[in-house]
């Protein structure tokens, strides 16, 4: 009987219903200009889900400038002021059911940290909405989930 119910207790591990949904790749869009603005890989960090910046985008020609293998950009209002990629913006992220909540997301342009909660979206499961706020004020932005990795994304590590 003992086995029975320690096996029963092990099975929603087994099914992997513990992984954190939506890990994966998500290209992020610039809110004033619409361009695409840089990859965040959300991924586990231990029960909870963590996100960081793995590319970014010239602005200019829309083609990734760099990577987390060769950073480039620093984020100076940040302390310590770490390279754009690799830097972790999103953190301590609980899953409730239906929506992230509970951690907290960092503006790398400005070093700001906020409270965070995201969801996808109802219409379109490629889509997260991913909200920073302070009290009841923030913002909402739309990320698009991408399905097969960049070349310059190819074959690094993450």
């Amino acid at each position: 009987m003992k086995k029975v119910i320690y096996a029963l207790c092990l099975m929603p591990y087994a099914l992997g219903v513990h992984a954190a949904p939506h890990t994966g790749f998500y290209k992020t869009i610039d809110d004033k200009t619409n361009a695409p603005k840089s990859i965040v890989q959300l991924h586990e960090c231990e029960d909870r889900l963590c996100g960081r910046i793995v590319a970014l985008f010239d602005a200019d020609t829309g083609e990734i400038s760099e990577t987390i293998k060769a950073p480039v950009k620093i984020a100076e209002k940040v302390k310590g002021a770490p390279k754009m990629s690799g830097l972790e913006i999103i953190w301590d992220m609980k899953w409730d059911g239906t929506e992230y909540i509970g951690g907290k997301i960092m503006d790398p342009q400005s070093g700001s940290v906020y409270s965070s909660v995201i969801w996808q979206d109802k219409d379109d499961a490629s889509l997260l909405r991913v909200r920073g706020k302070v009290g009841p004020f923030g913002r909402t932005q739309v990320w698009h989930a991408i399905t097969e990795l960049p070349p310059e994304l190819q074959g690094i590590d993450l």
